[in-house]
């Protein structure tokens, strides 16, 4: 049954980017571009860590198995909402202009033709959504071959996604690490997500080795974005540090630092305490600063790389993300308890 207030909220989201779509298009796609790799990071990234609980066995299990299933079944959800980026690709992307595509290399042109582009998406997320299916009604021995299987493809599939959606936006740009970085995002969201909500509905211990995995994943995530910013710095190469200096730039400065904050140095700072390691509602403070960072972080990364937006894309932020919160909240009442079971009794 769905809740009520799960489809209000949805409601209201989609009412507010519709009439952001028949406004302002363009700042209205863009927030919802931001906002679909924020929230979208959490089901990837639950997908990955899912097919982690299926071969490294643990007391890190106990916390985890729950939430983290069920935000891997949303895999096929977030497939769905990419379709107004498939569909509106030429008001986001500046490689649809010709103009644009005649100024990049061969193989980038045709690797981001629009028809190129949204074939190769739907095929992505239709395998995701096939592994995240695939994992979810298996059992033992199969399951664990799945994923191990599915680990190569999900690393190899799930970084293409945040190179495409979120490198392309500056079509001159390049970083070898980027796809990575759009990995550990996952992993960070989506561990913060199994903290968050593992304690609010079942689990009340707090794991070292739960702890550790969240601890993991902020230094993951630091590491890499420590690693594109030195290689830029370094080889300071106009076309790339003009990346950092754009998101440099007034407000961005600040969004970019309390991103970061939220989203890595606090919670880390909080980490190494064992007042809040093994504190409940601590960890949960703790995990609810990196979801509500996500938005910021992404819109840091992917706004001001698209020239002519308004300030109007940032309220849409938040419809998009009522839209895409609301619709996850529907569904997974929808599915009802049965996700929450894989895992749970260990191998």
């Amino acid at each position: 049954m769905i809740d009520r207030r799960a489809a209000l909220l949805a409601l209201l989201g989609l009412v507010g980017c519709v009439v952001g779509l028949v406004l302002v298009p363009r700042d209205a796609l863009a927030a919802w571009l931001v906002c679909w790799l924020a929230w979208g990071a959490i089901p990837l990234g639950a997908l990955g860590l899912t097919m982690m609980l299926a071969l490294v066995p643990g007391s890190w299990r106990e916390l985890y198995a729950a939430p983290l299933s069920l935000a891997a079944g949303l895999v096929p959800l977030i497939a769905v909402l990419a379709l107004p980026l498939l569909l509106g690709v030429k008001l986001v992307y500046p490689w649809t202009d010709p103009a644009v595509a005649a100024t990049l290399p061969s193989f980038k042109a045709a690797w981001l033709s629009p028809p190129v582009f949204a074939i190769r998406e739907i095929v992505i997320l239709a395998v995701l959504s096939g592994l995240s299916w695939l994992l979810l009604t298996a059992e033992g021995g199969v399951r664990s071959a799945i994923a191990g299987i599915g680990l190569v493809l999900y690393a190899l599939f799930a970084s293409i996604v945040g190179i495409d959606f979120g490198e392309s936006t500056e079509p001159h740009f390049h970083s070898s690490i980027y796809g990575l970085l759009a990995l550990t995002s996952q992993w960070l969201e989506a561990a913060a997500f199994g903290i968050l909500f593992g304690l609010r509905t079942g689990e009340r211990r707090v794991s070292i080795a739960a702890a550790g995995v969240l601890a993991t994943a902020i230094l993951l995530w630091g590491y890499m974005h420590a690693m594109q910013y030195i290689v830029i710095w370094s080889a300071n190469i106009p076309a790339e540090a003009h990346w950092y200096i754009e998101r440099g730039a007034g407000a961005w400065r600040a969004i970019g630092w309390a991103g970061f904050a939220f989203q890595a140095i606090l919670p880390f700072v909080a980490l190494l305490t064992p007042a809040v390691r093994t504190n409940s509602r601590r960890m949960m403070v703790v995990a609810a600063a990196i979801l509500v960072a996500a938005p910021l972080q992404q819109a840091w990364m992917i706004l001001p790389g698209l020239e002519g937006l308004s300030l109007a894309a940032l309220p849409l932020m938040i419809a998009a993300s009522a839209a895409m919160l609301g619709l996850a909240w529907a569904v997974t009442g929808l599915r009802g308890p049965r996700s929450r079971k894989f895992l749970t009794q260990p191998q």
